[in-house]
């Protein structure tokens, strides 16, 4: 593992403050990371960009969609034996049935970047310039051993997801779909076809990403069964996703 010297931490001898919030923020630039580093990676709320690996709980940007700021940041995961379809997913899995899909260890090619363009016109705010703002040049190998999922109308590329991968786990760092297919879910479909290649691999974690607390652009990844969060404060356990949900009814 190779650090780049401005690495830094917000520990407890030096952390921030925001609106009566401890802010935990970490990042690391990383050349190479082994399956062992990245699983212990994952497992303590990390995600990458690139070679940007980072971790915080509280999100100081304003959201996609909605522009609140600033928000708690959920770190989710998925233990693959304990996901089960809810009824809207098994509707999008049925509704996408004709659609073709593979996986595969590779890099971007021009097909993708289209699609990026066209996908990033949906958003008004926090607009990224390119795909490797999310990947490195060489995502098959560097810094992770990355995959690409894809998924087709006939011979039509309508969206794909990036992936990293371990033995052990699945991470999506950044999905895309086409515009034309709005009606497809296939931000979901994408993730219901990760959860099935888990399985389908001997994989025992699917990590989806980060949502908030607080209602936002990310919702839809907290809709699904089996899901769990990791709690920032304490002995940072991976807790039930329902049992945040009861302590938010209970105020």
């Amino acid at each position: 593992m190779i650090l780049y010297p401005d690495s830094y931490l917000f520990s407890e001898e030096n952390q921030l403050e925001l609106n009566g919030q401890v802010i935990h923020h970490q990042h690391a630039w990383l050349l190479s990371i082994g399956d062992e580093e990245l699983d212990l990676m994952f497992e303590n709320g990390w995600r990458r960009a690139g070679n940007i690996f980072y971790r915080y709980s509280y999100d100081t940007h304003e959201d996609i969609t909605t522009g609140a700021g600033p928000l708690q940041v959920l770190p989710l995961r998925i233990p693959v034996n304990n996901f089960t379809l809810t009824k809207s997913q098994s509707k999008i899995w049925r509704k996408n049935e004709n659609f073709h899909w593979n996986l595969i260890a590779g890099r971007p090619t021009d097909a993708h970047h289209e699609l990026f363009l066209l996908h990033r016109e949906r958003f008004e705010r926090n607009v990224p310039d390119s795909i490797f703002d999310f990947i490195s040049t060489t995502h098959e190998s560097l810094p992770t051993r990355g995959l690409i999922l894809d998924v087709y109308d006939g011979e039509k590329l309508i969206a794909t997801s990036l992936i990293d991968h371990t033995p052990k786990s699945m991470s999506s760092i950044y999905a895309m779909f086409h515009p034309d297919y709005g009606a497809y879910s296939l931000g979901v479909y994408t993730m219901l076809l990760e959860i099935y290649s888990c399985r389908q691999l001997g994989k025992a974690f699917y990590y989806p990403g980060f949502a908030h607390h607080e209602s936002s652009f990310y919702d839809y990844k907290k809709r699904f069964n089996g899901l769990e969060w990791l709690d920032w404060k304490g002995t940072m356990d991976w807790l039930p996703y329902e049992r945040l949900k009861e302590k938010t009814e209970r105020g």
